[in-house]
Formats: C-alpha cells, sequence, structure tokens
C-alpha cells in the first residue's frame, strides 16, 4: 500500500500535478461562484441624503456600515433568477426612505427603478426584510434620517428608468 502511494506521488510530480487535496473537477475552486450564486458584481451602497452635523456624521458612520451589511446579506438571500448565472441581468435600484432613531424604517419611495421589476422587489425586499434596523447610538440628535439605498445588479446598466415620485412601489 505505501509502495503504491509513493508511486502515484512519484507519477503526479513527474506530470506536475500538486500534491495534496484532489480537486473534483465538478466542485468550483475556492473562491469561485457557484453556478447560480452571485457575482462579485452586486454591490449596495447607503448614502446618507439628510442634511446633519458633522458630529452626528461622525457619530453614526459605523450605524450605516452596519445597516449596509445587514441589508446586503439580506438582498443576496433574495436575489431573483435574473440576477444569476446565466442570465445575469443589469440593473440599478435607488430606493430612498427614513431610518428613525428606534430602528424603524418608514417613507420608502422608489427613486429609481432598473427596468426589472424583479430586481427592484429584490431591493424593496432586501430593506424591508432587514428592518427594523439597530436602534441610533447614544447622543444623536435627530429623530430620522433619510437615505438612499442604491443596489447595483451585474456591474449596473447604463440605461435606467427613473420613477417619478408618487409612483406606485413594488410589492
Amino acid at each position: 500500500m505505501q509502495s503504491e502511494i509513493l508511486a502515484l506521488a512519484f507519477l503526479a510530480m513527474a506530470i506536475g500535478a500538486p500534491l495534496g487535496k484532489a480537486q473534483n473537477p465538478l466542485t468550483p475552486a475556492k473562491g469561485a461562484p457557484s453556478a447560480g450564486a452571485p457575482s462579485d458584481q452586486e454591490t449596495l451602497a447607503v448614502e446618507v441624503v439628510s442634511n446633519l452635523s458633522a458630529v452626528d456624521k461622525s457619530n453614526l458612520k459605523l450605524y450605516w456600515a452596519g445597516v449596509e451589511s445587514r441589508t446586503h446579506s439580506r438582498w443576496i438571500q433574495v436575489l431573483p433568477a435574473l440576477a444569476k448565472p446565466p442570465q445575469s441581468t443589469p440593473g440599478v435600484v435607488k430606493i430612498d426612505c427614513l431610518v428613525h432613531t428606534d430602528g424603524r424604517v418608514t417613507g420608502m419611495t422608489l427613486e429609481q427603478a432598473s427596468g426589472k421589476v424583479a430586481l427592484d422587489r429584490a431591493g424593496w425586499a432586501a430593506i424591508t426584510g432587514s428592518a427594523p434596523y439597530d436602534a441610533y447610538p447614544y447622543g444623536i440628535s435627530v429623530e430620522q434620517v433619510k437615505v438612499r439605498f442604491t443596489f447595483v445588479y451585474n456591474g449596473g446598466a447604463a440605461a435606467t428608468s427613473q420613477t417619478p415620485i408618487g409612483a406606485p412601489r413594488p410589492r
């Protein structure tokens, strides 16, 4: 048995194959996206639209990073098939809302539609599925902050449609 292993090791070295764990050709390499998995081109940004004092901006910086992380995790869970390979449809969705001091989200409006209802709905579901967020840290002087969530699918799209204020929200 030991001689068979040694013979295989020499054979592997002779043909230049790496030694160690064999990679199953049907299993994606570590770090490679599997079929149907979201690509690295799905990005989310949370931008503060309200005017805040420099102190509040600074004190809320980590808070918004947490909101973004939580929403991104939820978004990846609800990505529609349209956004995944092999379709990988690009698009950009912008949603404005108010995040209150207690983490509640109100006043959601679709500010920019992607042109694909499934992509718009996934962004909407990522926010509603993540809310309520944590309460603001102690000492913030405002009761609510208007923020814009920008969801970019597969690198975005050159042509996106604008949804006028007061337009129907995705359901």
